[in-house]
């Protein structure tokens, strides 16, 4: 980002043109080259694509026969694409439904899955099913147009969806468990339906806290005057609905190694099947159609601070019933969990805990899979019940 802040701002002379590349697929993939890489990145993408690439994510982490993958139909018409961990033994406990976050999808909990299985799934006292459930718009659930125009629509196409699955799979409560947007959007599930949701489970939510005043002057001041220059141009292109999968889209054959070289960075310390594997269905996810992706700007303004914070919704989810509610963060993560605990601090009615998960930063699931897994398990087993 440094790099293009301050190549782009080189450029500042021609800001409005430089604004115009970047305000999104029409006018990004616009031109000769962009309908040369919009016919590759269609040429070798497709959801059966994706579906083995996913397959193949289960496969290296030894969890593609510990999970079975289903497509529900829901009352709208679409379906919703899930990864389930079943019970051997019957529970009346509630099932455990996870959620993934933006532009990621089920594959991302697979170096999760065997410790779910043997620590939640598959416990001897209060064994309990497991979900991971693709939001529609993502992963290999249905991708429709996204045509919502404000925060409520934009609210609404991902709950009630999630809500039409609940009622076809005939689960009663569950404990919800939603990773950055997820959880964001599980928080506005738990809100619309707070009779569905035994507890709430918040990995490394987005939008928690309100902007801080002063934030963007003092991004100003910190950064180079040309860094600077290039600022009001990334603003414009977020509020424009620029996405990561469209600048994936718009590059064509490099897609497929910039998504390459960001996973391995970032996840590098699993085996090079397991990464070769990620990478691949990482790019495949967000190189397919965009749909709920354009939800972004939606929901989060630039910096990703929430237009409706949910630090001022959880006194009102605690007047609807949903009493039960822990935050998990990596212990280097970029959505700090200092927010966390000034929302438990300002909430003594509601039983808030906050877990943070050494060794792992906002991906914690990826980065430090075997702490998460544990992290998780004691939020939603308890310690009492675990050990």
């Amino acid at each position: 980002v440094d790099w293009m802040l301050a190549l782009g701002s080189r450029l500042a002379g021609f800001r409005p043109a430089l604004s115009r590349v970047l305000l999104g697929d029409a006018v990004l993939t616009g031109g000769v080259a962009g309908y040369v890489s919009r016919s590759y990145t269609t040429a070798i993408t497709s959801e059966s694509k994706l579906l083995d690439a996913e397959k193949e994510v289960f496969r290296a982490n030894g969890a593609l026969s510990l999970v079975s993958l289903e497509d529900t139909r829901i009352a709208s018409g679409e379906s919703l694409h899930s990864a389930k961990i079943s019970a051997k033994i019957s529970s009346a406990a509630p099932p455990l439904v996870i959620t993934p976050g933006y532009a990621s999808g089920v594959g991302f909990f697979a170096r999760n899955v065997p410790h779910l299985h043997s620590e939640i799934a598959e416990h001897k006292q209060k064994p309990r099913e497991c979900h991971i459930v693709d939001w529609l718009g993502t992963g290999l659930s249905s991708r429709p147009r996204f045509s919502a125009r404000s925060l409520a629509e934009t609210e609404a196409f991902f709950v009630e969806s999630l809500e039409g699955w609940r009622a076809a799979q005939k689960i009663d409560k569950m404990v919800l468990c939603g990773h950055s947007l997820g959880g964001y959007l599980s928080f506005a599930y738990a809100e619309r339906y707070p009779s569905r949701v035994e507890h709430l489970v918040l990995l490394s939510p987005a939008g928690v806290p309100h902007e801080p005043e002063g934030f963007r002057s003092r991004l100003n001041a910190r950064l180079p005057w040309l860094a600077r220059a290039l600022l009001p141009v990334v603003t414009t292109a977020w509020s424009a609905g620029v996405t990561p999968g469209s600048v994936v889209r718009v590059m064509g054959p490099y897609g497929r190694g910039f998504v390459e070289s960001l996973v391995r960075r970032r996840f590098g310390e699993g085996e090079t099947r397991d990464l070769e594997a990620l990478a691949d269905y990482a790019y495949l996810n967000v190189a397919l159609e965009g749909s709920g992706e354009h939800a972004l700007s939606q929901i989060l303004r630039p910096f990703a601070w929430a237009h409706s914070p949910l630090c001022d919704r959880i006194e009102g989810l605690r007047q609807r019933g949903v009493t039960d509610i822990s935050f998990i963060y990596g212990d280097h993560d970029w959505m700090d969990h200092t927010h966390a605990l000034a929302v438990q601090k300002a909430n003594p009615s509601v039983p808030i805990e906050v877990k943070v998960v050494p060794r792992a930063g906002h991906q914690l699931q990826l980065q430090n899979p075997r702490g998460f897994s544990m992290a998780l398990a004691e939020a939603v087993q308890g310690r009492s019940v675990l050990y």
